[in-house]
């Protein structure tokens, strides 16, 4: 390796071999002509040119002195020139013959994909770092030297810096001029346009936001704050009527959380689902939550069943635990300074007194609202969190049904037995949800799916609001509904909610106005945005070699599954069905691209680029209502995200793996040899084909219901099986937050972080025996396929953490980077082969655990 400048740079392949010829060609001519120069010299003092001649014999002329040397080497000067020619034509000759030579000996991959994907791999590794010993750091070492974190970031990884470029990307697009596009594409452009002008939103100032809590049933500011002399005692509040018209006008979640959900047992139906809060804050994450909730069962329940997905992008700050005293005590003060100002300027805009005294009284009011709201917030919250329980693989996945009339009843109960007077919610609640819609709903026939801890908050949520003075209600919902709202409107509340944002979570640099726009309108018009960024090639050249890809995976799966002794025949039948049965939805959706289909996706919305608050809220209620008359309608094969996500995604429910286009590019794709593609995208898409059959996949047969389909000794061995992962994952240490990773709750995703990674090394075997010895990588000749795969999957798990994006992961579903990276390779024999590690060291174990 040859470097510059501190920057490491391959040599060109063969050069030594082409230098060293060159220079033996060279010393041989050179040799030749000094020995005739020699043997002329010498015949000056012995009287002969050679043994072979006499005086007798001298041509005329011969030089016989050395006065004479000059003479001769003029007359003869012709053929030094000739000869002189012939030795370098010979030395070219000689070069190219020797490049051809190499070149034919060592095939080469020399395309931009190729010269990236190994320029990439190069500059991340730590070549001091032994392989067999430390894996991720001889592969991911010097990565985040070269890709700094960002301010904005806790962590930042392959993931996220490919997510920030497609920001990137579709803000260029939305501020492009373009001609004959769909008119759902010109609505991202004018709702971007709306959420750059951000001086229409300082002179809009509140009013937006006032005007939609009129419509909500809410005041301008919360009628606790006691501005206008209000009576408490006699004050009275609809706060569900309230909840129902925030949930149709803005599709959000406040107390009462409700869903449509595909019925577990026939995948072909739906159901209504209802439990604690679900959808907190339905507008575009411009900014992330500030606020973080206990673990609720609806929510965690849907993320269980529906959709497992290969990385979560962006660490959301909710993902935090609520079980860290220091992190709350952190908060608890800003949040509440942040909501007394968050108040303040809606009462000072809304009052506008300059009597002094009433102004220190009001500020007094705000203050005690603000800790009013924030100890009410708490209560709620301890009501979702408490009758939370961990979903074990060992527990019956099954949703009890209930008619409101019987829900109504156990939660009439509990209210009158905490003293309380029993009111009707659910049914009242269901009516004016669905009134928005074209369905009647038959409340004897309609069941409703309600966990047991659902249940059970939905009882204390009612006793605790008949307790509750309607004034505390009032304040708490709208709260709640301002917090989401304002972030959208003036400079002032957006960066008051950046300065109570930053504190918390160590953030020191804003993101710029247009990328958090063009987010925003990602996030509400993702399938517009697709269509205006998509690749015209990609259906005729990407999308047919990623359907490759995924048919070689799912057999390699199949012939892994063929080799497992812990499953019987007849499981192993079922499994084949499933894996055949599986679909998948590649790029983008194929409607999109037909003339017409968008702008019937997006049927009903109506955009402004004046009034950009308006477009976030009639974006909801469009969708809301879309969702509600789609219930009695049979259920088709959805997309689990946008086509600019990037992620991956496999859903239990349809049997189905979802691939955005944008995962289809480099630094996942369009690497340029096969064992780096399948090194990288095919572990992931592998990954979300083994998610069919782990510890949740096993649960739903092929067409997506909730029905035994492994026999009782097949899952009694599995279970046994899946204890290997839980002590090898359990191992894993962090020793900056002296935390081990938890093997139980991420074992989903390291069965299929080993599955996905076995089934595509496989396919990359099947692949080069069918298609043939693939080309070399530059500076990497001496790799095998085998190496360059391995140091693709390494390669893909690269990235950079502080302490408390750490501390986040270890609170979900995945593994930290570092253990995805090697808990794999060392369940992988073919690895210790591939990188020859001795028996026993720390990428060779003597144990491994392997079940797909």
């Amino acid at each position: 390796m040859l470097h510059n400048r501190g920057v490491i740079i391959p040599q060109v392949p063969g050069q030594q071999v082409i230098l060293a010829a060159t220079q033996l060609r060279l010393d041989h001519v050179t040799a030749s002509f000094a020995a005739h120069c020699k043997r002329k010299l010498a015949a000056v003092g012995t009287g002969s040119v050679s043994s072979h001649s006499s005086r007798d014999s001298r041509e005329p002329g011969d030089p016989t002195t050395a006065t004479s040397i000059l003479s001769w080497l003029i007359r003869h000067k012709r053929k030094l020139i000739i000869s002189v020619i012939f030795v370098l034509l010979m030395i070219v000759s000689s070069m190219t013959s020797i490049i051809l030579l190499h070149k034919k000996r060592v095939n080469l991959c020399e395309s931009t994909e190729c010269l990236r994907s190994a320029a990439n791999l190069a500059v991340s590794m730590d070549t001091r770092a032994d392989p067999c010993e430390d894996f991720y750091q001889y592969t991911c070492g010097n990565w985040a030297s070269d890709h700094p974190r960002p301010d904005a970031y806790q962590s930042y990884d392959w993931f996220q810096d490919k997510q920030l470029k497609v920001y990137f990307l579709v803000r260029d697009f939305l501020n492009r001029n373009t001609s004959h596009q769909p008119k759902a594409v010109q609505q991202a452009k004018d709702m971007y346009k709306g959420c750059m002008d951000t001086e229409t939103l300082d002179k809009r100032g509140l009013k937006p936001v006032i005007a939609t809590l009129e419509t909500l049933g809410l005041p301008p500011y919360p009628t606790y704050i006691n501005a206008t002399d209000v009576d408490y005692s006699a004050y009275t509040f609809d706060w569900l009527d309230t909840v129902i018209k925030v949930k149709t006008q803005l599709g959000m979640d406040v107390l009462i959380g409700f869903d449509i959900f595909t019925d577990l047992k026939n995948s072909t139906v739906s159901k209504l689902m209802m439990g604690s809060p679900e959808v907190t804050n339905p507008f575009p994450s411009t900014y992330r939550e500030r606020q973080r909730h206990g673990k609720r069962t609806l929510k965690n329940l849907i993320d269980f069943l529906e959709l497992t997905t290969t990385r979560d992008i962006i660490h959301k700050i909710e993902r935090q635990s609520d079980k860290s005293e220091d992190l709350d005590e952190k908060i608890a003060p800003i949040d509440k300074l942040f909501y007394r100002e968050l108040m303040k300027v809606f009462v000072v805009d809304g009052c506008g007194t300059k009597d002094s005294k009433r102004t220190e009284e009001l500020n007094e009011n705000v203050i005690a609202a603000a800790n009013e709201y924030v100890e009410t917030h708490s209560d709620i919250s301890e009501l979702e969190s408490s009758n939370s329980s961990e979903i074990d693989d060992n527990d019956d996945l099954t949703i009890p049904e209930y008619t409101v009339d019987e829900i109504q009843a156990y939660t009439d109960a509990v209210v009158e037995n905490n003293n309380g007077t029993a009111t009707p919610i659910w049914k009242k609640y269901l009516k004016g949800v669905f009134n928005v819609s074209n369905i009647v709903l038959d409340f004897e026939k309609d069941k409703i799916l309600v966990t047991d801890e659902d249940l059970e908050y939905m009882s204390l949520m009612a006793a605790y609001v008949d307790k509750t003075p309607p004034v505390i209600l009032e304040l708490y919902i709208w709260v709640k509904v301002v917090e989401v709202m304002s972030v959208h409107t003036t400079t002032e509340l957006r960066t008051l909610f950046q300065t109570a944002y930053d504190p918390t979570h160590g953030h020191k640099s804003v993101t710029p106005r247009s990328v958090q726009c063009a987010n925003a309108v990602n996030d509400m018009l993702g399938m517009a945005v697709s269509y205006g960024i998509a690749d015209p090639h990609f259906v005729n050249v990407t999308k047919p070699k990623i359907i490759t890809m995924i048919d070689e995976l799912k057999d390699s799966l199949a012939r892994l599954i063929k080799q497992a002794k812990w499953m019987d025949d007849n499981t192993k039948i079922a499994t084949y069905q499933k894996i055949i049965e599986m679909k998948s939805l590649v790029g983008f959706p194929d409607w999109l691209l037909e003339e017409g289909r968008l702008d019937e996706y997006y049927e009903g919305i109506d955009i402004d680029a004046k009034t950009h608050l308006e477009n976030i809220i009639n974006i909801n209620q469009v969708k809301t209502i879309k969702v509600l008359n789609k219930f009695r309608e049979p259920n088709n094969i959805t997309w689990a995200t946008d086509p600019t996500e990037v992620n991956a995604y496999h859903t239990v429910r349809e049997n189905t793996i979802t691939v955005p286009m944008v995962m289809l590019q480099y630094p996942f794709f369009n690497l340029g040899l096969d064992s780096l593609n399948y090194g990288s995208l095919g572990t992931v898409l592998g990954h979300e084909i083994t998610h069919g059959f782990d510890s949740v996949g096993r649960h739903f047969d092929k067409n997506g219901n909730m029905l035994p389909w492994w026999s009782n000794s097949t899952i009694v061995s599995f279970i046994n099986m899946t204890r290997c992962f839980i002590d090898q994952y359990s191992k894993y240490y962090l020793p900056d937050l002296d935390k081990h990773v938890d093997g139980k709750q991420t074992l989903a995703e390291n069965i299929a972080d080993n599955g996905g990674l076995r089934e595509a090394l496989a396919a990359l075997k099947h692949h080069l025996r069918k298609r043939g010895p693939e080309p070399k990588l530059p500076g990497f000749e001496h790799m095998t396929p085998e190496q360059l795969f391995f140091l693709s999957y390494g390669n893909l798990w690269c990235g950079v953490s502080t302490k408390d994006a750490l501390k986040s992961d270890l609170e979900v579903a995945h593994t930290p980077y570092l253990f995805r990276a090697q808990g794999a390779l060392q369940n992988n024999e073919e690895f210790a082969r591939a990188f020859h590690c001795r028996p026993g060291s720390n990428m060779n174990p003597g144990k491994r655990c392997i079940i797909f």
